[in-house]
């Protein structure tokens, strides 16, 4: 008999029963965004999966331990234990000889941007993440986008929606160019599109295809135990693999990466760059440096012991993405969520959830804000969509499941607060965006109900 929970809950939150009327008053203060509402208001937070895991035992001890009291390892590596025994543990898990490891993802982009990103170029890639995209454009590059045309279709059963579209890729090398593609920097398990994984067969071509040109690869490996426990249970020939030596293969195919370590790896501050060359690992080092963006010491120390627990014969990363499963499971059949199951989360299609709400009245937004009025469950719409997205009208609502926070007892009422939001969507009225003086374009917006 194998256990199916890897781990026991060593320590508790109390929650706060509210009222539907004190939900439907923060809703009001917080403008009827969901995004703003306190956390003290809120039963289910499924707002984000990134850095509000439950972190172990394990790693309370090794934050809190000697390793603690090490300063900052600033421009001797070399002679700090907390980096050395991280740096070690990342080699022989990815096969990368050089790592940075960064206070986040955010960090890890802007530093590998800098040193890969030229002015003038593109960076093609598969639905890549708003804030990859955000650096690339602020190094007055442009990213293509070559995703496989799959990925827009959110009700097929296809298994590897994240994979990129080889016939795309080359298109786009030959329209600008081979010496004006900075790399290809290819997302696994990719948020946007709904969580879904980026297969071993695909990494191979966009491998070879990379090779023929002589363009790097690069991977936002964030979710690389997502797409390797996917790769698992979906691709031909890999079901008897384990975890490890998937995501060996998968970085073997890569010449670096960037991985924020708030995701799959359980830690609330943390993230990597893993590369090949040395010298470029020197001048990412020094970039960091002086952009001051080193991870403090006890931090260093709670991913080490993060990635021993992971890696160890256990099934961590199988029951994480089968809670996921469990949740889409609830509600597949009766509302219309992305198919087939993702790897952090659950996704709602706002358009068919509400179809008598057009686009200007945020059916997205208003649909969270009745779920928690009903609930006191947070969602949110997530990260923005690419452009190709919402040309096509795609609105999605996600579920994020925060790793080894919840119950199925957790899940199982977010799953009623759906199917009753589905039952009674003709109550579901839309809102209207609010203009507010002086309020930046990047702040969270602000919405009324119409009237």
């Amino acid at each position: 008999m194998s256990f199916s929970i890897p781990y026991e809950i060593a320590a508790t939150r109390p929650l706060r029963q509210t009222t539907r009327e004190e939900r439907e008053m923060a809703l009001e203060r917080a403008c009827f965004n969901t995004e703003l509402l306190p956390q003290e208001l809120i039963y289910v937070d499924l707002k984000t999966d990134s850095g509000v895991s439950s972190v172990s035992t394990s790693q309370l001890a090794a934050s809190m331990g000697g390793a603690s009291l090490e300063a900052t390892p600033e421009m001797a590596p070399e002679s700090h234990t907390a980096f050395n025994a991280l740096a070690r543990r990342f080699q022989e898990i990815t096969g990368f000889p050089h790592v940075l490891p960064c206070t986040q993802g955010r960090a890890a982009e802007r530093v590998w941007t800098k040193l890969h990103v030229k002015e003038g170029t593109v960076v093609a890639g598969n639905m890549l993440f708003p804030s990859t995209r955000f650096h690339v454009e602020s190094n007055r590059a442009k990213v293509v986008d070559v995703i496989a045309d799959k990925a827009y279709e959110l009700f097929s059963d296809e298994p590897f929606k994240g994979n990129i579209d080889i016939g795309k890729l080359e298109s786009a090398v030959k329209e600008h160019g081979a010496d004006k593609v900075s790399c290809i920097y290819v997302e696994l398990c990719v948020n946007s599109c709904g969580g879904h994984p980026v297969s071993l067969a695909n990494l191979r071509e966009v491998r070879a295809a990379a090779n023929a040109h002589k363009i790097p690869l690069f991977l936002d490996a964030c979710r690389i135990l997502e797409n390797s426990h996917l790769i698992q249970q979906r691709e031909p020939g890999c079901q008897d693999r384990s975890i490890q030596e998937i995501v060996r293969e998968t970085c073997s195919l890569a010449d670096g990466c960037t991985m924020s370590a708030l995701k799959d790896f359980l830690v609330p501050l943390g993230g990597f760059i893993g590369m090949r060359d040395e010298k470029l690992y020197q001048k990412a080092y020094f970039q960091q440096f002086l952009e001051g963006g080193q991870p403090p010491s006890g931090a260093l120390a709670s991913l080490s012991a993060s990635l021993d627990e992971i890696f160890s014969p256990s099934n961590y990363v199988r029951s994480r993405v089968e809670q996921v499963t469990y949740l889409w499971q609830k509600l597949s059949g009766s509302v219309p969520v992305l198919h087939p199951a993702g790897g952090h989360g659950v996704f709602l299609d706002a358009r068919s959830f509400l179809p008598g709400l057009a686009p200007e009245k945020h059916p997205a937004e208003a649909l969270a804000a009745f779920i928690y009025a009903i609930s006191g469950v947070r969602v949110t719409k997530g990260p923005p969509l690419t452009q190709h997205q919402t040309a096509r009208g795609i609105e999605l609502l996600r579920l994020a499941v925060p790793a080894r926070r919840y119950l199925n007892g957790h899940l199982d009422d977010v799953a009623e607060a759906v199917l009753y939001a589905h039952l009674h969507r003709d109550e579901i009225r839309g809102f209207k965006r609010l203009d507010k003086p002086g309020r930046s374009k990047y702040d969270p917006p602000l919405f009324a109900p119409i009237t």
